[in-house]
């Protein structure tokens, strides 16, 4: 699931893209649209999307064993971003996927800056939160949102890892959704 917003922020529309696993193959797609009812606030950000997440929720007709959030889980300052907070509402099991860091951690390991395994933890309070998965230098930050492991949230995450940075369900619900923001695509209603 994604949500994207027009210029001016008022107005955003939220996708969720199911897709078969590990085939990747597409299942289903909705989209929904509507006004923000919270202005952007950093750190806060579940509170402004999960309008968008929960009408997906209800209008998707497949129940998804996982359900990836375009946004953090654990790796927040509060360790309860987009995905934590879906995931705690619904109960469901879900995994958070964002391109760039939330907050302050702390890395482990080498290759803060693309070099090494590929593959470093991000720490708070001593404890991994998420996990940073690079492809250059450009990595995407992956962490648990509710009901699932670390490794397990890796897991999946890398085998819907295509030709794109993100994940290959957040990268056809980020497209999806920001087409139908700008009024291009309104068929997935």
């Amino acid at each position: 699931m994604d949500v994207s917003y027009r210029p001016d922020g008022r107005r955003g529309a939220g996708t969720a893209v199911v897709m078969s696993y590990p085939e990747m193959e597409v299942v289903e797609v909705r989209t929904v649209h509507g006004e923000a009812a919270v202005p952007y606030i950093p750190s806060f950000l579940a509170f402004r999307e999960m309008p968008y997440f929960a009408r997906l929720m209800w209008r998707v007709s497949s129940r998804p064993s996982v359900f990836m959030i375009h946004g953090h889980g654990r790796c927040h300052p509060m360790r309860l971003g987009s995905a934590s907070h879906f995931g705690v509402v619904f109960d469901v099991p879900t995994i958070g996927v964002a391109s760039r860091p939330l907050g302050r951690g702390e890395a482990a390991g080498s290759g803060m800056c693309g070099e090494g395994s590929g593959r470093e933890d991000v720490l708070s309070g001593g404890e991994p939160v998420a996990r940073v998965l690079r492809e250059g230098a450009k990595g995407i930050y992956v962490s648990v949102g509710h009901r699932i492991s670390l490794d397990l949230a890796e897991e999946v995450t890398r085998r819907c890892l295509r030709d794109h940075r993100m994940p290959e369900p957040l990268f056809l619900a980020d497209k999806i959704s920001r087409d139908a923001v700008r009024g291009v695509a309104d068929e997935h209603k």
